[in-house]
């Protein structure tokens, strides 16, 4: 009897050992069955989103200008692509990210399959310039039926979207894809090949994935037996195809993995004994190898080895193991089953798009796998709290439930179907949870058991598939697990018919369009040519780019502006063919949608152009709103013309200015003199006892003093004419530093108090604390607070005028409230344009020449500040301009002691000519006779010998006769200006220490500086500002730097 035992158990262990390896290796492959199923989906969407495109007429009609920016739209939507390729039946090609291409595909295998209509998954080819390994997706291009046209224009072909392409299941290739390629086969001709590639890097996760036991390990070879996926990089850069190796074991399973073979064999691989389970792709003519350890595989034997080392001294446990390990193997034959039954209902969805036949039998397979009483598929009605029955199996003898059943009596079980939730009962006679109610409407429906699990399909009526038994049942895990399996591949089946119906409508709607097409065509044409013939003869150039800066369109008119006559610009990047301005314009119109733009840019023969830059923009199809830019558009005048009388008019203006002011210095400056001997000399001996002879001295007086003041005022007109013609010609020198807001508005209330006084108003200064510097030219900025405050004071007779200034968002802003007569609503807008003055020419006299807001506005914009006005009449105005705070100025903010320059200039001012300054001789050079005895007089007062030079080479001469104490030397004067007496004095040892103040008109500052400047003064002379120089320097004994410089031509308010 123990024999006959052990035998048994003797048997038994080999026969279950047989059994469990065989259903491990069972398991493995079904492991790499299921990554080849996930890579086949992904395939199979891939697939059909090429074929789709492939046959848009946008692809079709093989016109590239229609076909890239809709190819393109297309890759940003469908992100798996890397590109897409459209090429032609000779070879050439285009591809989205490069254009028209050099090279010819017509020698391509692949390329040649396309033409024979075939849509198939390529070989993985490596990019050469990332290395990046990818797959190219081809699809055949059909020609389109009716017509013997092979391509369209780029205005007539209708832009329809596969925009449901991305949505496409993996199983759409089985009916779907094909019967589209079938009806074009029927009607058209292969005539191109359309590709997507696509990278490896999503199939290789699936592979890398794919694992059965510690050190087991994927991997993937192409149709010629080359691994792309291995965890062994180095194998996959080699490319080289394992037929090639010499392990035969491993070109054993390659060939069998080549020829489309499935299985698993044991072999020897790196001298390892190890299992590969291996099954070839649907979508593809590759195949996938599981590679496991012996040891993983045969591991799962410990219990039954360990059960016959004890076999002799326990016979009857062997008996009872033995059995126990049958019926494991039940259980294992029973999953075996329950996979084969998803593996078929799988295949079935990838065979049939038939969605009654697929419910129908999933439901009768599964009914009969588990011996269910009853199995249904069912749609959920949410409104009406109803299922839906469209397909059952059930028992003989049980009534059919097909048709609606209400759900309302069955407790919570509406609420928990509303949010697509599993449901299991287990038992319901004995469930705690269901009201007595509930479990006899259960009853009643003859259920004692049931199982519901949800179809989910996005956007369709929820679906459930229901099992029921009548009597008693505990729902195992596994069971519940493959019921879950069987509800997602019918959510597929059920998304798959839904994407193939939608193919079908919208290949009827493309085939009606068609023919509407074939009608816009020639109204679209002759559009076409009537817009052509205007562009072309346009004088001015006309350039459009995409976003991208590649040109588009262009006319005739600028490819002479730029001598482009015989070069197709077509795709070609606006910054290789023009100057960087165009490439900038670009780039600003696509910043700011809604501006126009403008630069200066140089054409040939040295000629210039005014361009003129906007953003194209195309309004949205979704709610025709928004607005999205797909280009710029640029129109370029040739303004050489324009550009040299605008030269004129600055050199016009630049020399009626230095002409006027250099009288200007004489006038002034001998009317002071003149003004001063009066009062010290001649009033005092003049007998004033007479009324008439007062009435004289006092007129004589006022005389004078209105010629100053006219001449100062001349002087500020001329300075206003000249600050905004170097303003409009760029040629101003800035002077950027970083200074106090507290100081500027100082000095600029400090400057108008007198004349604030004079008119009896009140200043009311209100600065805010703690303000940060900013970064600017102060006397510019301090031209624009004096202009303001002036303005405010000529037009207020009465009340105040305040001074503000505060930080508001990084933004210093300053403004000039009056309480004066305001601002009329129609002037406010032309308040800043040149020569505008407000009121009524013919009744009101001008108060200046109109430049002075026009010069603030000049000034704020350079600074990148704003400037603007609010009035009311009568009211009074507020004038502001905002100035913006550098970064560093807020974070190096320093406490300065404003005194100490002060203090200094005091010091400076204070020197009083000394006994030993006296008679000490200065040369005054300059070619004008008027000035030299102007600054003969002025000096000879205070008491100094003058000599003086009337041209650059006479004053070296005299200095060469006699060393004075101090020159002043004029800029501008014939064949030797003062800047070359100064480098020919200061490069003299004998007169290099000698102190040198120069008088110039020339926009030359920087060039004085080098040469080694002590003081850069301005005409009309400053005279108490020269003298108090003049005793600094004499103090000094030698000139502390190489040169001092007065320039006429920056002069601002004078004494």
């Amino acid at each position: 009897m123990v024999l006959s035992v052990g035998a048994t158990a003797i048997t038994s262990y080999w026969v279950v050992r047989s059994l469990i390896i065989d259903s491990l290796k069972a398991n493995a492959l079904l492991q790499v069955r299921n990554a080849g199923n996930e890579i086949d989906r992904q395939l199979a969407t891939l697939l059909a989103q090429v074929e789709a495109l492939a046959s848009t007429d946008n692809v079709r009609n093989l016109n590239w200008s229609t076909s890239e920016p809709y190819l393109l739209r297309e890759l940003n939507r469908l992100t798996d692509f890397q590109m897409f390729v459209m090429a032609k039946s000779d070879g050439s090609y285009y591809a989205t990210n490069t254009g028209l291409s050099k090279a010819n595909l017509s020698h391509h295998t692949h390329f040649k399959q396309a033409l024979e209509g075939k849509t198939f998954v390529d070989d993985p080819v490596v990019f050469p310039s990332t290395g990046e390994r990818f797959v190219n997706i081809v699809a055949p291009i059909w020609s389109i039926p009716g017509s013997d046209r092979t391509q369209l224009s780029s205005e007539d072909s209708s832009e329809v979207s596969p925009e449901d392409s991305s949505e496409i299941s993996p199983e759409d290739t089985a009916q779907g894809t094909d019967s589209l390629t079938s009806e074009l086969d029927q009607k058209s001709q292969p005539i191109g090949e359309f590709a997507g590639p696509v990278s490896v890097t999503e199939l290789s996760n699936v592979v890398t994935k794919t694992r059965l036991g510690r050190e087991s390990y994927a991997f993937a070879l192409d149709s010629k037996g080359t691994p792309f996926v291995h965890p062994d990089h180095d194998l996959i850069k080699k490319s080289r195809s394992f037929l090639e190796s010499t392990d035969p074991d491993l070109v054993k399973i390659a060939q069998a993995m080549v020829n489309r073979q499935q299985g698993v064999q044991q072999v020897q691989i790196g001298g390892e004994s190890v299992y590969v389970a291996y099954s070839p792709l649907d979508k593809a003519n590759w195949s996938l190898g599981l590679v496991i350890p012996r040891a993983n595989l045969e591991g799962e034997l410990r219990g039954l080895n360990l059960l016959a080392s004890v076999v002799g001294a326990i016979l009857v446990v062997t008996v009872i193991i033995a059995l126990w390990q049958m019926q494991s193997l039940e259980q294992l034959r029973i999953r075996v089953a329950q996979e084969a039954l998803l593996n078929r209902i799988t295949a079935r969805i990838r065979e049939s798009i038939e969605l009654e036949t697929i419910w129908q039998t999933t439901v009768d397979e599964f009914a009969a796998l588990l011996n269910l009483d009853r199995a249904i598929f069912c749609w959920y009605h949410r409104d009406r709290q109803e299922l839906e029955v469209v397909c059952e199996n059930r028992r003989e003898d049980l009534p059919t439930h097909l048709g609606c059943i209400s759900i309302a009596s069955f407790g919570d079980l509406g609420d928990r179907l509303n949010r697509c939730e599993s449901v299991r009962l287990d038992n319901v006679a004995k469930n705690r949870n269901l009201p007595a109610d509930v479990k006899q409407a259960y009853i009643e429906m003859g259920i004692a058991s049931y199982l519901a699990m949800p179809v989910l399909v996005q956007g369709n009526t929820p679906a459930y598939f229901i099992c029921v038994y009548s009597k008693p049942r505990r729902w195992r895990d596994r069971e519940i697990e493959l019921l879950d399996s069987i509800a997602d591949q019918l959510a597929i089946a059920i998304h798959q018919t839904r994407l193939h119906t939608q193919t079908q409508e919208h290949l009827q709607t493309v085939s009606e369009q068609a023919g509407h097409l074939a009608e816009a065509t020639v109204r679209q044409q002759e559009t076409l040519a009537y817009l052509s013939a205007i562009i072309n003869n346009l004088a001015d150039g006309l350039l459009v780019t995409d976003t991208r800066g590649k040109i588009s369109h262009w006319n005739p008119a600028l490819s002479a502006m730029f001598n482009l006559e015989d070069i197709n610009l077509v795709n070609l990047d606006c910054k290789d063919i023009f100057s960087p301005k165009v490439a900038e314009l670009v780039v600003t119109t696509k910043q700011y949608l809604t501006e126009v733009f403008t630069a200066e840019v140089e054409l040939v023969g040295n000629r210039f152009g005014k361009a003129v830059a906007t953003a194209i923009l195309k309004q949205s199809t979704s709610n025709g709103l928004d607005k999205t830019c797909i280009g710029s558009v640029i129109l370029i005048r040739d303004v050489t013309l324009e550009k040299e009388v605008d030269q004129v008019k600055t050199d016009f203006i630049s020399t009626v200015s230095h002409e006027l002011r250099t009288p200007l210095t004489s006038i002034l400056g001998f009317a002071k003199i003149v003004s001063k001997k009066l009062e010290d000399t001649i009033f005092p001996k003049v007998q004033a006892e007479e009324a008439k002879t007062q009435r004289t001295i006092k007129q004589i007086g006022q005389n004078i003093d209105i010629m100053v003041s006219e001449g100062e005022r001349l002087t500020k007109l001329i300075n206003d004419v000249l600050d905004i013609a170097k303003m409009e010609a760029g040629r101003v020198d800035w002077n950027m530093q970083y200074f106090s807001v507290h100081e500027l508005i100082e000095r600029a209330t400090s400057a108008t108090f007198a004349l604030i006084e004079q008119k009896g108003l009140e200043l009311i200064v209100d600065v805010k604390e703690d303000l940060p510097q900013i970064l600017g030219d102060r006397d510019r900025l301090l031209q624009v607070v004096i202009n303001l405050i002036s303005n405010a004071l000529k037009f207020t007779d009465e009340g105040s005028v305040t001074c503000k200034a505060t930080c508001i968002d990084n933004e210093i802003t300053i403004s000039v409230i009056d309480t004066g007569i305001g601002i009329p609503e129609v002037d406010q807008p032309k308040i800043f344009e040149k020569f505008k003055q407000v009121g009524n020419p013919l009744t009101d006299k001008p108060k200046g020449t109109g430049l002075g807001l026009s010069i603030c506005q000049q000034i704020v914009k350079h600074h990148g500040g704003k400037i603007w006005v609010e009035s009311e009449l009568g009211q009074g105005s507020t004038f502001s301009f905002t100035l913006p705070i550098s970064c560093s100025a807020v974070d190096e903010v320093k406490t300065i002691d404003i005194s100490t320059p002060g203090k200094q200039l005091q010091s400076v001012a204070s020197i009083e000519s000394s006994p030993a300054d006296l008679n000490k001789t200065i040369l005054v050079v300059d070619d004008e006779a008027p000035l030299r005895e102007l600054l003969r007089q002025q000096l000879t007062t205070e008491g100094y010998k003058v000599r003086e030079a009337k041209d650059g080479r006479d004053a070296i001469a005299k200095v060469n006769q006699e060393l004075p104490d101090l020159v002043i030397l004029d800029v501008k004067m014939p064949e030797m200006s003062g800047f070359d007496v100064a480098a020919v004095l200061k490069n003299n040892p004998q007169s290099m220490s000698i102190p040198i103040i120069m008088l110039s008109v020339a926009e030359e500052h920087e060039r004085g500086y080098r040469l080694g400047i002590d003081r850069y003064l301005n005409k009309p002379i400053n005279t108490q500002e020269l003298i108090n120089e003049i005793r600094y320097l004499l103090s000094q004994g030698t000139a502390t730097k190489k040169v001092i410089v007065v320039d006429r031509e920056d002069g601002k308010n004078q004494s």
